[in-house]
């Protein structure tokens, strides 16, 4: 990554990266390397035939291509063959799920060189069926293909987590989860860990028929047995670094905490407005405040007062680069690991009542009917008048008198406010925008931040007001900077593919609905099926199974626009205390503002920008659920033994997932239902009894009993109760 003289990030994407993109795009059929550049040179670029030859041997040992002995590539899938990631079971056998998304995970019977999350080429063999016992029905025949590994394209990560562990007199690493061999770590590489803890490990050597592997530890956590040591694995394993540089921290104590009048200079005064900011109870980063006025015209004028963070984070500085870095803030149960500092994102950055700070205030006008006339934007100077929470607001908007009694004043513009919200979501479910509404578990944390309960999040009339207004300053901002041509980084959500939409049409099918193609390219008949599974128990996985088939959001620096808004024009603008995109915006907002015009170097940084945001982003969410797991398997020990109500949110060929009515999941595994020999049919999504006629299929309400929660790995197990296991 280069630092250029503005101080900007740069990685420019190369010749050799765009001549990658095009013979990939040239090759979806089988073809020669004549056949290749004649798609070239038909495309407009020209390339020497010794630099097209070299990047398809680049792209043939990346797997991406493969070479038939007549000098002919295609995509492995033209070979009948499939490039994945290796996924290990800790029985044996494993599975290979294809990285181009398309089709069920492929079963890799034992396998000996390959390890768990290893990217490999393996060949398919088509409709192979199951190793089971008994007659094969001929659906149960095609419900699985078989594969084999052909090589490995790349190594799972180089270091690992687990715990050590002393097998007779020696030392091993061994993971959690049994799908990693055990890994031999002599005494000159064990640093200081001892037999329990638990630590990373950096694969020295896969072993072979005559070594085992061995290994060296990185970084020890502590004792294995804690719920906090193997979430610092998880965030250590995601690049989630919890401490500050020091140079991070020199330069946040150089910082103001507080703002001197020689800071507001040129802003816009609105410290005598009434703004305020509304968020959780236990928020204590304030990154939005928000206003109401009502204009002469009768019109309204929406204030969305952002803090205005790129006035003390400065490009190129060290917060800069280690704000880029993170990407985003990381939050599980009670913790978080900021972007920013906490004098930043608690202090000078944050909104808090009674005090001033710099803000962004995007002030728009609209009709009473939700349409927006106009958008202007301003540095600004603000003084929030109060910290409203969404329990607080929710009960004000119900008259609650002991609430409306602590902001009397504050009640009749809250209740403008929320009827401005409800009109402009009425007005963008109109325009085609989807509303999945997946609930979301909540895991609450006693004093000592141990996990003591698992609720649903519920939504009130308060977090679909500030989601509304943020919602709406986004798009003006978006559309703002896409009209003026300056460069910055869009949130986009692309059209979903095809394909995959048909798939939810056929799993929507099961539940009774019929899509046709029109249908699906309709997103009012897609939200249409969603609002008749609302108040349906045995429907719940229906939505969820409509967002697995969508295209995952990320951040561009092309306005591609939102699916799921129905919005042309979309990006962040309202975290940049815990999202690094929202802070490029501010930057490129301010450009705008004083006039200045695009550069290459701008473009630059806000494509790797944009590509370093969604990355981090990704490791986040992946590092928060996997950790909510971990607190939520803790939870859930204490009851072990106990029966619990839910429903089958999931079914594989090895088990079936069941969410309890407090959001937790765990699976039901395939070799505990003894009582028959269960065929699955992914086409129907049902595990079907062979001998007992059982069938299990999703939403279906269940009984089961837990029987292992670990807070050290996160996994929940359940078996069915003895009258839900057998024919009822």
């Amino acid at each position: 990554m280069l630092l250029s003289k503005g101080g900007y990030f740069m990685k420019a994407k190369t010749k050799e990266a765009v001549l990658r993109e095009l013979i990939l795009q040239s090759t979806q059929t089988i073809c020669t390397p004549d056949d290749i550049i004649r798609a070239l040179n038909k495309s407009g670029t020209h390339a020497k035939h010794t630099e097209i030859v070299r990047v398809l041997a680049q792209l043939v040992d990346e797997g991406y291509l493969m070479r038939a002995r007549s000098n002919r590539y295609g995509k492995p899938e033209a070979f009948g063959c499939a490039a994945g990631t290796f996924c290990a079971t800790g029985r044996g056998y494993a599975f290979v799920r294809p990285e181009n998304g398309e089709g069920p995970d492929i079963f890799i019977p034992p396998h000996k060189d390959a390890w768990h999350g290893d990217r490999v080429l393996i060949r398919i063999r088509q409709e192979q069926p199951p190793r089971k016992r008994g007659k094969q029905t001929k659906s149960a025949a095609k419900s699985r293909q078989e594969g084999e590994v052909l090589r490995i394209l790349n190594e799972t990560r180089d270091e690992i987590t687990g715990r050590i562990v002393m097998r007779g007199k020696m030392t091993v690493f061994h993971d959690d989860s049994g799908k990693l061999p055990e890994i031999v770590v002599s005494k000159k590489h064990l640093m200081d860990a001892h037999p329990g803890d638990r630590v990373a490990l950096k694969v020295l050597f896969r072993g072979n028929e005559k070594y085992l592997p061995q290994g060296t530890v990185m970084k020890i956590f502590g004792s294995g047995l804690t719920v906090q040591s193997s979430a610092d694995a998880i965030l250590y394993e995601h690049g989630i670094t919890v401490p500050f540089p020091q140079a991070v921290l020199d330069e946040t104590n150089s910082l103001p905490m507080f703002v001197r009048e020689e800071d507001w200079k040129g802003r816009l005064d609105l410290r005598s407005k009434m703004l305020f900011t509304i968020d959780g109870d236990s928020a204590k980063d304030f990154d939005d405040a928000v206003s109401l006025e009502t204009l002469p015209n009768g019109h309204y004028r929406l204030g969305v007062h952002i803090a205005d963070v790129s006035y003390y984070v400065k490009p190129g500085s060290p917060l800069d680069q280690e704000a880029y870095n993170r990407g985003t803030s990381v939050y599980y149960a009670d913790q978080v690991v900021p972007m920013l500092p906490l004098p930043l994102s608690n202090g000078i950055c944050s909104l808090n009542p009674g005090v001033n700070r710099l803000a962004f205030s995007a002030f728009i006008e609209l009709g009473k009917d939700g349409t927006r006339y106009s958008a202007e934007f301003h540095h600004s100077v603000i003084c929030s008048y109060a910290r409203l929470t969404y329990n607080q607001v929710n009960k004000m908007l119900t008259d609650d008198w002991q609430e409306c009694n602590l902001h009397p004043d504050l009640v009749p513009v809250l209740k403008e406010m929320n009827a401005l919200a409800k009109t402009l979501h009425e007005m963008r479910m109109r325009r085609g925008a989807l509303e999945l509404n997946i609930p979301e578990a909540v895991v609450l944390c006693d004093r000592d931040g141990k996990a003591c309960g698992v609720e649903k999040r519920e939504r009130g009339d308060s977090e679909r007001l500030i989601e509304e207004f943020m919602l709406i300053a986004n798009e003006a901002v978006a559309e703002a900077l896409y009209r003026h041509r300056m460069p910055t980084v869009y949130r986009v959500h692309e059209d979903p593919d095809p394909e995959k939409l048909r798939i939810f049409a056929k799993q929507a099918r099961l539940f009774g609905y019929r899509l046709s193609d029109k249908d699906l390219a309709d997103t009012h008949q897609l939200q249409r099926v969603l609002d008749q599974t609302a108040d349906d128990p045995e429907q719940q996985a229906l939505p969820t199974l409509l967002l697995r088939s969508l295209a995952r959001a990320r951040y561009a620096p092309e306005c591609l626009g939102h699916y799921g808004l129905a919005a042309k024009f979309y990006l962040h603008f309202t975290s940049p205390i815990r999202r690094y995109p929202d802070l490029v915006v501010h930057r490129m907002l301010t450009r705008m503002l004083d006039g200045e015009q695009s550069t290459r170097e701008l473009t630059d940084f806000c494509e790797d920008a944009a590509i370093q945001s969604t990355v981090r982003e990704q490791a986040a969410a992946e590092a928060e659920r996997d950790i909510e797991k971990l607190y939520m398997a803790d939870y859930m020990s204490q009851f072990i033994g106990h029966p619990f109500d839910g429903f089958i949110s999931g079914i594989t060929s090895f088990g079936v997932y069941v969410q309890l009515d407090n959001m937790v999941e765990g699976m039901v595994r395939l070799d505990t239902m003894h009582n028959d020999w269960f065929e699955y049919d992914p086409d129907k999504m049902t595990l079907f009894g062979k001998h007992t006629g059982q069938n299990y299929h999703l939403g279906m309400r269940v009984n089961v009993t837990l029987v292992n929660a670990s807070g050290t790995t996160g996994l929940i197990d359940f078996i069915f109760t003895p009258d839900e296991d057998s024919v009822g």
